[in-house]
């Protein structure tokens, strides 16, 4: 996958979360106010964007901080790329336990969370590839 890829999907998500969005904000669902469906948008968008931007962007600034010094660079970068396959792993069981969640309780807008594990995702993706990239 490369960056253009992931930035394309990035953007593809940001528009159906903005629809999602859309719905959740007109269609009221399991007795939640107008205030409550917001604060649901609020919490969807901001995860997905915030995540995605914060782990892609932060550890390399990181790593850039650390220039001087070489071999805590070198443990540095590594420790971010095996942490970005934990990051992932980790977003893949909780989509699994939200899902399973969603299928036992049949309370769908629970699936709103996975908004922000995709954020979470492409994050760690991008973050991974760029790593993987700079020696």
């Amino acid at each position: 996958m490369t960056q253009d890829k992931i930035h394309r999907t990035y953007k593809q998500v940001a528009y159906v979360l903005g629809g999602i969005s859309l719905i959740v904000l007109v269609i009221p669902f399991a007795e939640y106010d107008f205030l409550s469906r917001v604060g649901i948008i609020l919490t969807m968008n901001l995860g997905f964007h915030l995540f995605y931007w914060i782990l892609s962007i932060a550890p390399l600034s990181q790593l850039i901080w650390l220039k001087d010094n070489a071999i805590v660079k070198d443990f540095a970068k590594r420790a971010w790329i095996i942490m970005s396959y934990f990051i992932i792993a980790s977003c893949l069981f909780f989509a699994i336990s939200i899902i399973k969640d969603v299928i036992l309780t049949q309370e769908f807008y629970q699936l709103t969370g996975l908004t922000v594990v995709s954020g979470v995702v492409l994050g760690a993706l991008k973050l991974n590839l760029e790593l993987r990239g700079k020696k």
